[in-house]
């Protein structure tokens, strides 16, 4: 897999437009269509940076060839660990409380 077959993929799993990216990174949405495209034009690495950031992902993970479930596990813990970091401290304690019972009871 490449960068543009990776993005693909994301932008399907998370339920994203291109215009929503494009948005989101201030790529413009036809330089974004390129990555997408057939002919795969490479994004520059300010570019991949935005959108990396912008899906919750890595860069390593969108221009990887590693296999698809560890991906998937990676985002996975990137969208936990990015929605955890919005919680407020109390709601944190709690998540980590039920983390603790959870792993106790396994």
């Amino acid at each position: 897999m490449n960068f543009g077959e990776n993005l693909r993929r994301e932008l399907e799993f998370q339920d994203i437009q291109i215009k929503e990216l494009s948005i989101k990174t201030g790529i413009s949405k036809n330089t974004i269509d390129k990555y997408l495209s057939k002919n795969q034009s490479s994004p520059s690495v300010e570019n991949a940076l935005k959108i990396a950031y912008a899906l919750g992902v890595t860069v390593e993970y969108l221009a990887s060839e590693k296999d698809e479930i560890s991906k998937r596990n990676k985002m996975q813990d990137s969208s936990f660990l990015q929605n955890f970091s919005k919680l407020s401290k109390t709601n944190k304690t709690i998540i980590k409380d039920l983390i603790q019972i959870m792993i106790s009871k396994q």
